[in-house]
This record gives structure tokens, C-alpha cells and sequence, in this order.
């Protein structure tokens, strides 16, 4: 009698997982385990600052890190408690920083300063002092630096669905056909920004671009000349007293517009070495909300216009810096270029 071994049945080729169908399953599995757990990024939103002042703080209902100025576009990264996180970048003067390592971050504001979009550019906040900043660079007298903060989402357009303002559309493949204004309109420096003068009904006009509803135009008109600054001339606000006295190099030559409180027109004597003598001048406080003592010189065709002050009354001028210290006092110095009606 023959007896015959019992043998396991052996898999075929098709029963038998090859070694790359293996791994290609391996990667499936853990593809489908990651896309169900890993959200899709979100593309980062900006908003706009809709009031001016409005407080920028270091969390909801935190620190107070400074005041924003209203239009100022910035990137958001969420929100919470009617609260939305921001994020603060810009550049900011040298002296008015001090190394710090509180809280993670690397530089304290020393004094109330100005952040601006870029050195002396667009005031984008005014930081108080002890604010918390993290440095990005230098570039010769300003530090770049950024951080987040939190602002109220009532204070910004765009922000959770508040409503966007429009982005200005790119004159490429714009439209720039010719056309006349149905009616009276005003003019705006912006979508959603406030007015800044008005055109008349019949006006032709050009449009360059469009955008949620709205379109940007160009007109032609005549004005006199005595009205046309430079474009070099166009006038800085925000800027302080202190901004000058701590810079004066930097700000010597610029075009400021303050609100300054009159108090005296005076003629400068041989004892002002920072005037020519009988050079007339406005002594005054300012600019508002400071009060520290500033020098006005009055051009001869301005004369009459300033005789008319009373002291104490607010004027808001076109001036610009001379000095941003005087040689004795260490007040600001400028020269008057235009009083704003």
C-alpha cells in the first residue's frame, strides 16, 4: 500500500498579494485616514479698520497694544468672543524700541510710537508704550516688526462677513471706454472711504477699473494754480512733536498737516538763531492732542490770513519741517505753507 503525503494547496499568482500591490494599498489607507482628519487650508483674509482710534489689544478684553487708523487693511486669522485676531506689521523709529523676552517676544515699545506701513509712510497705529513686538529687520534708523493682536469685528469691514470692501481691479484688460456722469456724485478717495469732493452731473469722465458696484475714473478740469501743491508736497499726518524731535534728520523737509492751537504771532530778534531776524513766526501748542510748544514761520503772503487768529484758537495748517529741535528749546521749526479752510 502507497501512501500519499497531504500537501497545504498552494495560492496562485491571482490569490497572492504581490509586494507593490501591497504597498500601493498601504498608501490608500493611510491617505484616506489623513484626508479625513486634515482640514483643507484656509486662504488668509484681510478687513478694514472702519473707525479711527480703534483699539487693537494683545487678547480679547487684554493689554491694550495701541490705536489703529481707520482704512487700514489687515490680515485676519480668526475670530472669537466677538473678538477677530490681526495681524500688526510695520515699521517703527529705533530709539523708541528695547530688547525685551517677555511674553515670546523680542522687542518692548519705550514711549507711545507710531507703526507705520514703511518707514515714515502710512500711519498704520499709534503702539503705547510697553506694547510687545517680535523684529523682522532693519533698515538704518527703523526696525520692521510684527505680531497679532486682537480688535472687536464690529470695528472691521470684511471681517467674518461684515462686508468686504471691493478690491481696486487692475487696469489690465480694464474697459477704459469714455462716458458722462448721470447726476451731481462725489468723489471718493476709495470704495466705502469717506468723501472727498464732488463732481457735477454732464462731467465726462474715463473709467480705469471696476469693482463690486463701483467703478475708478479719471476727469479733466481746470483749477487754479495758486491751489496745486507738488505731488512732493503731499502733507504726512499722524506724525507727532516727538516723532520730530527724535528724528529731526528724517523728517526735516517733509510736508506735515497739523491741528495746532494759536497763541501768538511773534518777530523773531537776534537771540533765535534758528530764525533770520525780523522773520515772523506763529508760537503755538501742538500738534493736537499734544501740547508741547511749536515754531510756525509765516511766508509775507500769509501774513494777513494768520493776523486774523485770536489766541487760542485751532487752526489746522500745511507746514513744513524746518528743524524738529530748536537750538535752545528743542521745539519743532516749520515753515507755513498753506492754511486748511
Amino acid at each position: 500500500m502507497t501512501f500519499v503525503r497531504n500537501r497545504r494547496p498552494q495560492s496562485t499568482p491571482a490569490s497572492r498579494p504581490q509586494p507593490a500591490a501591497r504597498a500601493r494599498f498601504s498608501f490608500l489607507v493611510l491617505g484616506l485616514f489623513a484626508a479625513a482628519f486634515v482640514a483643507p487650508a484656509r486662504a488668509q483674509q484681510a478687513a478694514t479698520v472702519r473707525r479711527d482710534g480703534e483699539p487693537v489689544l494683545d487678547d480679547p478684553g487684554g493689554k491694550q497694544l495701541g490705536r489703529l487708523a481707520a482704512g487700514v487693511a489687515l490680515p485676519t486669522q480668526g475670530s472669537r468672543a466677538g473678538s477677530t485676531e490681526v495681524t500688526l506689521d510695520g515699521w517703527i523709529i529705533r530709539s523708541s524700541l528695547r530688547p525685551s523676552t517677555e511674553g515670546g517676544h523680542d522687542l518692548m515699545v519705550s514711549r507711545d510710537e507710531n507703526l507705520r506701513a514703511v518707514p515714515n509712510g502710512r500711519l498704520v497705529a499709534r503702539l503705547v508704550k510697553g506694547a510687545l513686538l517680535d523684529r523682522v529687520e532693519q533698515r538704518g534708523g527703523w526696525i520692521h516688526v510684527h505680531r497679532s493682536g486682537w480688535v472687536a469685528t464690529s470695528a472691521l469691514a470684511g471681517a467674518d462677513g461684515t462686508g468686504a470692501p471691493p478690491a481696486v481691479a487692475s487696469d489690465t484688460g480694464v474697459d477704459a471706454s469714455r462716458a458722462v456722469l448721470r447726476r451731481q456724485v462725489r468723489l471718493y478717495r476709495a470704495p466705502d472711504a469717506p468723501a472727498t469732493g464732488v463732481l457735477e452731473a454732464g462731467a465726462p469722465i474715463r473709467i480705469t477699473a471696476r469693482a463690486g458696484g463701483w467703478v475708478r475714473v479719471e476727469a479733466e478740469g481746470w483749477v487754479r494754480e495758486s491751489d496745486v501743491a507738488p505731488a512732493g508736497d503731499q502733507a504726512a499726518s499722524g506724525v507727532t512733536a516727538a516723532d520730530l524731535r527724535s528724528s529731526p534728520d528724517e523728517w526735516r523737509g517733509k510736508v506735515l498737516r497739523w491741528t495746532i492751537q494759536f497763541i501768538a504771532l511773534e518777530t523773531a530778534d537776534e537771540l533765535r538763531p534758528d530764525f533770520t531776524p525780523g522773520q515772523q513766526y506763529i508760537l503755538a501748542r501742538g500738534p493736537a492732542p499734544e501740547y508741547a510748544f511749536v515754531y510756525v514761520i509765516v511766508p509775507p503772503d500769509k501774513l494777513a490770513e494768520i493776523a486774523r487768529l485770536q489766541p487760542l484758537d485751532s487752526v489746522t495748517v500745511l507746514a513744513r519741517v524746518k528743524s524738529g529741535r530748536s537750538a535752545y528749546l528743542a521745539n519743532p521749526i516749520l515753515e507755513l505753507v498753506d492754511v486748511v479752510p
